[in-house]
């Protein structure tokens, strides 16, 4: 087992799940958070193409990672506490590494 390696692995796999999570969590959040008629339908938005399409055209791709950092904060530590655990159970259980 090499412990800085599997560190290091896993935080960036951290890294990696923010980048590719936190566009879906803006969106998913925008069309939770929009205000919605005596129907309970959205107002803003019709579905969640159409939430990212108005997002970008209006504000800009970056605004898709908007909260980026409190997303990398979140999953971060979450990915290393779970692959160094899960290394660690494959190793106690005899299981071979990846």
């Amino acid at each position: 087992m090499n412990q800085p390696t599997d560190v290091r692995a896993s935080a960036l796999s951290g890294l990696v799940s923010a980048i590719l999570g936190c566009p879906a969590d803006v969106i998913k959040a925008r069309i939770m958070n929009q205000p919605v008629d005596h129907m309970q339908r959205g107002l803003l938005y019709k579905n969640s193409l159409d939430c990212l399409m108005q997002t970008v055209r209006n504000e800009g791709f970056w605004a898709l990672y908007k909260g980026f950092v409190p997303c990398w904060l979140r999953m971060g530590p979450w990915s290393l506490t779970f692959w160094l655990t899960y290394e660690q159970i494959r190793n106690a259980c005899g299981t071979s590494a990846f």
